[in-house]
């Protein structure tokens, strides 16, 4: 399935859900769980070799259904069901790979070697996407902003309530420190000049403006469907904002729909061929 047959799939996706329903105890139903797999199966979202139906279970009970939750606590306004839900975070299956971001971390080399990889690998525009996430969200998304910085959106206790200064630069060690136990998929544009517009577009609008070390600008972390402006913002956000603003609006599609919530794992159906995003592996 293309790039652009799975964009159509999510922008259309409500008309196809139905409703969710709930056992007496709160929890979800066994029906409602099977359901939900088959429809990601059905859509083309899940690749039941590389995310059997087992795997999804356990996903679904230690990771999802609380973070789903952590999201309807905050949108009571604007309801959502289990299975929308999950087809709107695509499931935390990373759009080219169909591969789980929860998939268990057996490395075939050491946390030593793959750290080196790591950040032997990442140069500046990078999109780094890794696991868990925050605010309803699944996964987490960053940026490089130079060859040894990630500018990232890390959230945290309180986001519910919006996180004052939430904006951060790390070195792209402390990074794979902070997630080693995670797989981190780094993702980069085709067009190196494209990448470092936007790396500089974000360090200039999201830490200096003119590019130095102190951070200056002090951002309030808060998931919201205002997807133009800089403040508040949330991770997956900050990254495309990098990529549309930085490069005059030439790379980035689909941010003319309102009410439009950046996934994390969805990031790369947002790029327009030529600029399309090359997986540079995962660590």
């Amino acid at each position: 399935m293309n790039m652009l047959h799975i964009f159509g799939i999510i922008l259309t996706i409500t008309s196809y859900i139905v409703a969710e329903d709930y056992e007496g105890n709160n929890e979800f139903s066994n029906s409602t769980i099977h359901k939900a797999y088959q429809t990601g199966v059905e859509l083309g979202i899940i690749d039941i070799e590389k995310y059997p139906f087992q795997t999804f279970q356990s996903d679904e009970r230690n990771i999802f259904r609380d973070v789903f939750r952590e999201y309807t606590s905050l949108n009571g306004s604007e309801p959502i069901n289990y299975q929308e839900w999950l087809i709107m975070n695509n499931f935390g299956i990373l759009v080219d790979t169909q591969e789980s971001l929860f998939a268990r971390k057996i490395a075939k080399r050491s946390t030593a070697d793959n750290k080196r990889r790591f950040v032997n690998t990442v140069r500046k525009g990078d999109i780094l996407i890794t696991g868990r996430g925050i605010g309803g969200l699944i996964g987490h998304a960053a940026i490089m902003t130079t060859d040894y910085w990630v500018l990232e959106m890390p959230g945290g206790r309180g986001w519910n309530t919006g996180l004052k200064n939430n904006n951060r630069q790390i070195s792209k060690h402390a990074w794979f420190d902070q997630h080693r136990s995670d797989w981190t998929t780094v993702y980069r544009n085709r067009d190196r000049a494209v990448a470092q517009q936007a790396a500089v577009w974000a360090d200039h609008n999201y830490y200096n403006p003119r590019g130095g070390a102190k951070k200056t600008i002090h951002v309030t972390y808060r998931i919201t469907t205002d997807i133009r402006s800089k403040n508040p913002s949330y991770c997956s956000k900050l990254v495309i904002q990098a990529y549309y603003f930085g490069t005059k609006k030439k790379v980035i599609r689909g941010l003319d729909i309102s009410g439009r919530i950046i996934i994390p794992t969805n990031i790369p159906i947002y790029f327009k061929h030529p600029f399309t995003l090359v997986n540079k592996g995962k660590y």
